[in-house]
């Protein structure tokens, strides 16, 4: 007697068509509005190892979908358009066949639907105030170009177009006379030759967009990014638009009357330059540190870059570290300016800087940018991040550990512990070790250490 063959799992038959049919966990079911339990939607195939395949990966990606989404965000449109999703990535139906097919929904406008993304970046904590703002002035760009549309609409003709318009957009626009008062149409069709923005600022831009349409293809809001792949690509590396200080460089920054005679308006201007130099540390790392982050008694003198406290930030876990005071910065007195601030009652090594969009070294960095220039360092690739350039070079010549240099420089290891949970714990003596064959003496001849 011949066995009858059974459905695949989560399938049905009409007819001789499968359909994908399955049931979400109750306890997920029950905590959105969904009218129905039941997922069901044609898998448009007869043959049954191919129905049994789609429907394990349709399967798979709505739980993943729902597992990722507040349980109010969950739709019936949503789920649909993640199976739709997935079929046209998998070559199963094609965008404009689901388009003709679609039910009528409701008209949602890129400024609407940003407002839901911004929302929920926000309510995440994601995104901080300056990410914030670099995102609603990347979407007002992209709503100024071609129009604040309807999701519906966007397709990839319009994000051509869009794109090509970006590229002609005018370098500062909002500042420069000769452009102020004319539409962006105007300014793009113009005859006049206008200054526009670097490849770099495009690619940005367009990275912000396509981060936004990604989140719109997960909320069911549109079926596939068109904007996917358009980045430009650039002839030079971005590796070498920073570059590190040469001997004659630092020489020249550590010999000025900041260092000679003291004469300065802040003490950040004495010592953030000395830490970004024995540390590698960025800027903002340094100026967010608290006295609470330093542990000057302890058997190797370092600091924490952390964000423990209020207003502090890391850029990734990596880059939770602990950092060894070198003791040529303590030759420096580094230790005395310590505990000036403790007798001062300060909590912060430099309390006065204050956040402009939640950066503490927005007026430390324009300060370094007209005090080198005013030594003669007038190379654009030649900025304060130049310090950590200088420190890889250092740890490259006296050829340092790969681990203990993105330890110190709070670099991605590869190692997935590592780049989890930071590197708070990493082996401070092993850092320690390599940094002690390191010196920057020569170039800090002419210093004064501080009193």
């Amino acid at each position: 007697m011949t066995k009858t063959k059974t459905k695949p799992k989560y399938t049905t038959l009409r007819g001789k068509i499968y359909w994908l049919h399955y049931k979400l966990p109750i306890a997920l079911y029950k905590s959105t509005d969904l009218a129905s339990q039941l997922v069901r939607l044609s898998l448009n195939t007869q043959d049954y190892d191919k129905a049994g395949s789609l429907a394990q990966i349709l399967v798979f990606k709505l739980l993943e979908y729902c597992k990722a989404t507040l349980p109010e965000d969950i739709n019936k449109e949503a789920l649909d358009n993640i199976i739709i999703t997935t079929l046209v990535n998998l070559g199963e139906t094609t965008v404009q066949s689901i388009q003709r097919a679609k039910p009528k929904v409701k008209a949602i406008t890129i400024s609407n639907a940003f407002k839901q993304y911004n929302n929920e970046m926000v309510k995440a904590e994601t995104w901080r105030v300056k990410t914030q703002c670099d995102n609603q002035a990347a979407i007002n760009v992209l709503i100024e170009l071609g129009g604040d549309i309807k999701l519906s609409s966007i397709d990839a003709a319009h994000c051509r177009k869009y794109k090509a318009d970006l590229m002609r957009y005018p370098l500062h626009r909002t500042k420069h006379c000769a452009v102020k008062g004319l539409s962006i149409l105007e300014l793009i069709n113009s005859e006049n030759a206008y200054p526009s923005i670097s490849t770099t600022t495009v690619n940005n831009q367009l990275r912000k967009v396509n981060t936004f349409f990604t989140w719109l293809v997960k909320q069911g809001l549109i079926v596939i990014n068109p904007i996917t792949g358009m980045k430009i690509r650039q002839k030079t590396s971005l590796k070498a638009a920073r570059t590190g200080f040469n001997s004659t460089d630092l020489t020249n920054i550590f010999s000025s009357t900041i260092y000679t005679d003291h004469q300065f308006l802040h003490d950040y201007q004495y010592w953030l330059p000395l830490l970004a130099l024995y540390s590698g540390a960025r800027l903002e790392e340094l100026c967010q540190l608290h006295l609470a982050d330093i542990y000057i008694n302890s058997s190797i003198p370092h600091y924490r870059i952390d964000d423990e406290f209020i207003g502090q930030h890391v850029k990734n876990n990596s880059s939770r570290r602990s950092i060894p005071i070198h003791p040529e910065l303590l030759a420096l007195g580094f230790d005395v300016f310590l505990s000036q601030k403790k007798a001062q009652d300060e909590t912060k090594l430099f309390g006065y800087l204050k956040p402009q969009r939640q950066k503490y070294g927005h007026s430390a960095g324009k300060w370094f940018g007209k005090y080198k220039r005013k030594l003669g360092i007038n190379d654009p690739k030649k900025v304060f991040h130049s310090f950590r350039h200088t420190m890889v070079d250092s740890l490259k010549q006296i050829r340092a550990q790969d681990y203990e240099m993105k330890a110190l420089l709070g670099h991605q290891s590869g190692s997935v512990t590592h780049d989890i949970y930071g590197s708070i714990d990493s082996p401070i003596n092993s850092i320690y070790e390599m940094l002690l064959d390191i010196s920057f003496k020569e170039v800090l001849i002419n210093i004064r250490a501080w009193q």
